[in-house]
């Protein structure tokens, strides 16, 4: 059965894929001296694509963490057969979490702590890149391997989200933005981008499937 943040990850990616199309079939048919207006649309369609390309990106991070906040609640995994890597994070989230008025009359302590500590959005807004993948990663114990001939290892996610950024928040135009990105140049940027996501999905799905949120000895 296909995990659900798969098929999310697969319903954005054919909507990434239709608007960078969109956009570069927009690209062929302006006339090379387009008036000023139909040149600020074109440019500001460009620039769009990183707005889509970061929306994949980081709704397809959290999905996939929260996937596994969901299998360690729903299976009501102790504390004490959680990998180690995810121990550490149980703790984190819990320290951020707790509030001695309600969790002083926690009963199951094992279990409920972990609830407790996983009962929390995930905030990643405006933060992702390969660096901050690799980070959940580490924290959680899934693979980020990836094949860097088809995905640079995730380099362009900077790129994406620096342009994000300065979009949303007014440091860039979307004129200023769409001039340094031709279609030409955002085509392949999506390609890398989106494989990078769906190699790192899949690494979730087969640690998900193996179990690999409780240690080695107890599975």
């Amino acid at each position: 059965m296909t995990p659900l943040f798969i098929e999310d990850f697969a319903n954005r990616r054919r909507q990434v894929r239709h608007y960078a199309l969109s956009v570069a079939a927009a690209e062929r048919a302006a006339p090379v001296l387009a008036s000023r207006s139909k040149e600020g649309r074109l440019l500001t369609l460009r620039a769009g694509t990183f707005l889509v390309l970061y929306n994949l990106v980081e709704a397809s991070a959290r999905a996939a963490v929260e996937a596994i906040h969901d299998r360690i609640t729903t299976e009501q995994v102790p504390f004490e057969l959680l990998s180690e890597t995810i121990r550490i994070e149980v703790i984190r989230r819990f320290k951020a979490k707790a509030d001695p008025d309600v969790h002083h009359a926690l009963v199951d302590l094992p279990s409920a702590f972990v609830a407790v500590a996983l009962d929390q959005s995930i905030e990643l807004s405006g933060n992702v890149d390969a660096r901050s993948v690799r980070v959940l990663g580490e924290s959680y114990g899934f693979s980020c391997a990836t094949n860097k001939l088809r995905t640079r290892d995730g380099a362009d996610l900077l790129t994406i989200k620096t342009n994000r950024n300065d979009l949303a928040h007014g440091r860039k135009t979307f004129e200023e933005v769409g001039r340094n990105y031709p279609a030409g140049d955002l085509l392949p940027l999506a390609r890398r981008s989106i494989g990078f996501m769906e190699e790192i999905l899949g690494n979730v799905a087969a640690y998900l499937e193996a179990r690999e949120y409780i240690r080695p000895d107890a599975r």
